[in-house]
């Protein structure tokens, strides 16, 4: 009798153990793109809006309240509901180059079972076109 010999091949693929992690692990990524990537559209879009407004010809000759209903049509165009035009703050630029626009604002949005995430936006814009 002469012994066989098993040749042995290592398995190869996932597990159901690890496919159910993987799953979770996007999953939870997932979670999280859904609530992030929004704040930073919606940034994306106030920031155009601010510089659409810097590049009119005629923001010179505008008032701070002019300058206010300009900015709130293009929020309501572009869905932005977090911030309000009124939210801005428009002032003299302390070096005498002309007038800028305070960003100031939270976004806070709750993840999951009071886990939040926070983003902060705190910027001095110049009106006045480069």
């Amino acid at each position: 009798m002469t012994p066989t010999i098993l040749k042995r091949n290592p398995q190869r693929g996932m597990t159901v153990i690890g496919m159910l992690l993987l799953l979770i692990v996007i999953a939870f990524v997932a979670l999280i793109a859904m609530k992030v990537v929004p704040m930073y559209i919606e940034l994306y879009t106030v920031k155009s809006t601010i510089e659409s407004i810097r590049n009119e010809p005629q923001l010179a000759q505008m008032s701070t309240q002019d300058i206010h209903n300009a900015i709130q049509r293009r929020f309501d165009i572009g869905y932005v509901e977090r911030i309000k035009a009124r939210d801005l703050k428009i002032r003299n630029d302390p070096s005498g180059r002309g007038r800028v626009l305070e960003l100031v604002y939270d976004d806070e949005r709750e993840l999951f079972y009071g886990l939040f995430v926070l983003l902060k936006v705190n910027e001095t814009i110049p009106l006045t076109p480069n």
